[in-house]
């Protein structure tokens, strides 16, 4: 075979290529078939761009969701004001229910009317055995109590004197229940957070002590266990 035939050959086989890719680029259901490819490929990448969007977007707001509810605790537990709870207790009982401690009111109310029942009734008492020693002091016979006639001066005066110093003991209880009152509802606004439930308790247990000298010595032992 000479060179110039080997060449001939060379241009047949290239001529030949190049019509075949021309075939098939001009063919139209392979252009098709390369167009829906194509776009499947360009709809699987926008989906996947896509679900990497939203991935990022819940990410980015879970974080500002946790911090929000962090911030909600703490401002739940800050929330709790002691001069808030010292304020309220002005009207008794009141304080004891922003602590959530309502129990204490009906206790607080009993006291209070115990009180007051006490002081109505020594200040009547004393108003009865003043206005008697003073009649009789002045001589005057009008309007004096038949009951007491047989009750020398010095006993209605010291009636009187025992009557009114009630009074003053009912009125000075009253205080010390009001301020109380006060009192308990600004220590609870205080242990408000503190956990003194479980994690605290007292255990009492008795004990012996041997001695060889002398009888061995019994007691009591008192122990805090903070967990």
């Amino acid at each position: 075979m000479t060179l110039k035939e080997i060449l001939l050959s060379v241009f047949f086989l290239f001529l030949s290529l190049c019509v075949q890719g021309q075939i098939i680029d001009d063919n139209p259901e392979i252009q098709t078939l390369n167009d829906t490819s194509q776009t499947k490929l360009s709809q699987r990448r926008s989906k996947e761009e896509l679900d990497s969007i939203i991935k990022a977007r819940l990410s980015s707001d879970s974080k500002p969701e946790s911090i929000q509810k962090t911030n909600t605790k703490t401002n739940t537990k800050l929330s709790h004001s002691p001069t808030k709870a010292t304020l309220y207790s002005l009207l008794p009982g009141l304080g004891q229910i922003y602590n959530k401690q309502a129990w204490k009111v009906p206790i607080i109310y009993a006291a209070e009317g115990a009180v007051l029942y006490f002081a109505i009734t020594n200040y009547k008492g004393a108003q009865k055995f003043k206005k008697e020693y003073t009649l009789r002091a002045n001589g005057i016979e009008e309007g004096k109590n038949p009951d007491y006639v047989n009750y020398p001066d010095q006993s209605i005066y010291n009636l009187y004197y025992a009557y009114q110093k009630n009074f003053e003991l009912s009125i000075m209880g009253g205080a010390l229940v009001y301020i109380f009152n006060i009192v308990d509802a600004m220590v609870y606004g205080h242990l408000f957070d503190y956990d003194i439930s479980p994690n605290l308790s007292l255990n009492l247990s008795p004990y012996c002590l041997p001695s060889i000298y002398s009888s061995p010595t019994f007691g009591l032992s008192m122990r805090f266990n903070i967990k």
